[in-house]
């Protein structure tokens, strides 16, 4: 692992390194910390216990990939979660790739009597799109979560997560008490955390994610929500001529 790559789990880090090092007390030691956990979480998140195992056995075969053309999963942790985090989320986007694999199999009937094949008798339709494993079905379920958001509400969000306004000033903005606005942005949080779980069940109603689950996976997952300049509601409020003048006043 290159010297420069510095994360915030050293053990780990050093763990993985004696990895790939092919210590094979390390190797064994790590089968032992994880691959019960690992088949767990897929089994609680809506695989079944042969796909569970074969896609840790998968992870594993990865894990220790011989050196040459063929490189360790392993040299990819970089320690910016712990090494369970990071297994989990590589498993969990493995998953979410047999998943959809599965939904786009379609059985072939065997037509008796007839010479014509399958294919003739069926009109051919263009390829389905594979949309990316569990990082375009994240993504998918914010942007529709905050885009049933209010106006308004977005706005609020945006004031205190993105640009650090504290509530009392955004209360002097709004013209309300500190408490109404602390009302109201709990009120948008829950609002658009309901929204994103049912898009997410909608969308792969075979996919057992918790709320908590979900944090973690897009504090892991690089390049999820959007920027802060990127528009993600085309919503117009009445305030946002005062968001900009007060904008003036801190910037």
């Amino acid at each position: 692992m290159p010297e420069h790559v510095r994360g915030n789990h050293e053990q780990d880090l050093e763990f993985v390194q004696r990895v790939l090092d092919a210590d094979s007390e390390a190797a064994n030691e790590l089968r032992r910390r994880y691959e019960a956990k690992l088949v767990a979480v897929l089994c609680s998140r809506g695989a079944n216990r042969t796909e569970a195992e074969d896609l840790v056995a998968d992870l594993w075969a990865d894990c220790f990939a011989a050196r040459g053309a063929d490189r360790s999963l392993l040299v990819k942790y970089q320690g910016r979660a712990t090494l369970e985090s990071w297994l989990t989320t590589v498993a969990m986007h493995r998953l979410v790739d047999l998943k959809r694999r599965q939904t786009f199999r379609v059985e072939i009937p065997d037509f008796e009597g007839s010479s014509e094949s399958f294919f003739e008798r069926t009109p051919q339709s263009e390829a389905v799109r594979s949309e990316g494993p569990l990082l375009d079905l994240l993504r998918e379920a914010v942007r529709r979560g905050f885009a049933k958001a209010h106006g308004e509400d977005l706005l609020m969000l945006k004031l205190v997560h993105l640009y650090q306004l504290t509530q009392r000033e955004v209360g002097r903005m709004w013209g309300w008490h500190e408490s109404k606005v602390s009302r109201t942005l709990e009120r948008a949080r829950g609002g658009i955390a309901t929204e994103i779980m049912m898009d997410l069940k909608r969308s792969d109603p075979w996919l057992e994610l918790q709320w908590d689950d979900f944090v973690e996976l897009c504090e892991r997952s690089a390049d999820l929500l959007p920027v802060p300049g990127e528009n993600i509601s085309q919503a117009r409020t009445p305030h946002e001529s005062k968001v900009q003048s007060h904008g003036a006043m801190v910037g």
